[in-house]
Order: structure tokens, then C-alpha cells, then sequence
């Protein structure tokens, strides 16, 4: 993608949106079966492992309490990756090793958000969990669960805009929690619309290949059911593997535009 910053050498938000998904896709086609793993492996931890019904609360809580560390390690890898090293993840976690406390205590604050946020909805999924069991109408299941939606996200808000940045800050460049945390609200403030933008196209790229799948899959649904049912579960399996890798790839390149200028650093190595 050709340059896109303006005179001042800042990007415009809404161009620095489109170069991250630009950036996302050409990481990608680079080794998908590598991404795909460790989308999958992220997936596991932090999306399969905490839905499992029988999952112990405990191990739920502290994969919630790790989630910082794991995850400026996943923004690590991807650093690597965009500079063309071969890095091994035990560099990799030897380099968080001195801010690991405080990626912990991060992973803490997390946490309690989280819990709080279960209870501010606790009556609401109750609620809903009881029309599923009565086998109420959709359309009724649907009017409790649109606002359940809104509601869940104007609460989870906050903790997207404090642990977009947060992690990385704290196990690469050693800031304290609280700074990291109000370095990551500002940035995700001032840069919305780029991190909209971005949100925004792989929302609609998702659109259309659920659209086209789904058109693919009634086909073969038409000829076959059972062909057509594992077929539908294979495309939503591998649309959860491509969104995960996609929503890190954006998170990863919005944190080097923000904090992070490898193209910086190379020029300033070589003057």
C-alpha cells in the first residue's frame, strides 16, 4: 500500500484504518496455516475453554487473570512476524519476564471488572436463560436479547478501550498499570475512527462470506443434510479462526501506528 500519511507525516485516521486491515491481510497471506494455529490457539484460551459449561470457576478466573500476559506475547509474536525475525517465544517471554507482576495485576483488574460486569447483568441472563429453557419464540428470545447486547457492550466498553494498549505498555516498555491504562483510553479515543474503520470492514467482509457460505451451504443442504450441517459448521469454525486472527492483527498494527514505528527505528539505525 502506497504511502498514506499527510505533510505532517501523520496518517489520517480513516486511511490508518484501511493500511491496518491492508497490513492484516498481507501478514496473512504470508503462512496462513501458521496464523490459523495461533488463532486457534488463542481461541481455545480465551473463547472454548471459559464457554465449556463443566469448565471449574477457578480455571475460568485465572484465564481471565493471564490474559494480559498471553496476550502481549500474541502482540509479540506479531511484531516478529512484521519484521521478518525468527524468533523463539521463549525470548519472547524472557523479554515480559521483569513486568510480569504487573501484567498479573492488570489481569486482576480485569477480572474484577468482569465479575462486575456479571453481576450488572445477572438478572437479564437469568431471564433469558429461562425464555431458551421454556422454548419461548424466537421472536420474543430476540427482544430480551437486543438490549441484553447493547447493555453488555456499553459495560465492556471500558475494558476494550483499557486493555486495547494496556498489555503491550506494560510488558514491553515496563509502564505501571494505572499509566498504562490511561495511555490505552486516550489513544483509543483519539484514534476511534481509524479503530472503527477497520472493525468496520472486516464486520462487512464477515458479512459476505457468511452470506455467499450460507447461499453455498443451502445448496448442498438441498441435496444433502448431513453434508450440508457439517459443512455449516466447518465455515463457522473457520470464520471464528479468521476473526480472531483479524481482530489481533488490527489490535497488533493499531499498536505499532500508536507506539510502536519499526520503519522509525530503521532509519534512525542507519543515519
Amino acid at each position: 500500500m502506497q504511502d498514506t500519511t499527510d505533510k505532517h507525516g501523520k496518517m489520517n485516521s480513516f486511511k490508518a484504518g484501511l493500511d491496518w486491515v491492508y497490513r492484516s491481510v498481507f501478514l496473512f497471506r504470508q503462512n496462513p496455516p501458521k496464523w490459523l494455529l495461533h488463532a486457534l490457539l488463542y481461541a481455545i484460551l480465551f473463547i472454548m475453554l471459559p464457554s465449556i459449561p463443566a469448565m471449574p470457576v477457578l480455571i475460568s478466573l485465572l484465564i481471565i487473570l493471564f490474559w494480559p500476559t498471553f496476550l502481549a506475547l500474541f502482540m509479540g509474536v506479531f511484531r516478529e512476524a512484521d519484521l521478518g525475525r525468527d524468533t523463539e517465544p521463549k525470548e519472547l517471554v524472557e523479554e515480559i519476564k521483569p513486568n510480569f507482576v504487573k501484567l498479573i495485576t492488570l489481569g486482576g483488574i480485569f477480572l474484577a471488572y468482569g465479575i462486575l460486569t456479571g453481576v450488572l447483568v445477572k438478572n437479564e441472563m437469568a431471564e433469558l436463560n429461562a425464555l431458551v429453557t421454556e422454548k419461548a419464540e424466537a421472536e420474543f428470545v430476540m427482544q430480551q436479547l437486543l438490549p441484553l447486547i447493547f447493555k453488555m457492550l456499553l459495560i465492556l466498553t471500558p475494558m476494550i478501550m483499557a486493555s486495547w494498549f494496556s498489555p503491550m505498555l506494560v510488558g514491553f516498555y515496563g509502564y505501571s498499570v494505572l499509566e498504562a491504562i490511561k495511555h490505552s483510553f486516550w489513544q483509543c479515543g483519539k484514534n476511534l475512527i481509524a479503530i472503527t474503520v477497520s472493525w468496520s470492514i472486516l464486520s462487512v467482509a464477515l458479512f459476505l462470506v457468511l452470506l455467499i457460505a450460507g447461499i453455498f451451504v443451502g445448496i448442498i443442504s438441498a441435496i444433502s443434510a448431513l453434508l450440508g450441517t457439517f459443512l455449516m459448521s466447518l465455515v463457522v469454525f473457520a470464520m471464528l479462526l479468521l476473526v480472531t486472527y483479524f481482530l489481533l492483527a488490527i489490535q497488533y498494527y493499531s499498536y505499532r501506528h500508536v507506539y510502536y514505528h519499526p520503519e522509525a527505528i530503521a532509519e534512525d539505525a542507519t543515519s
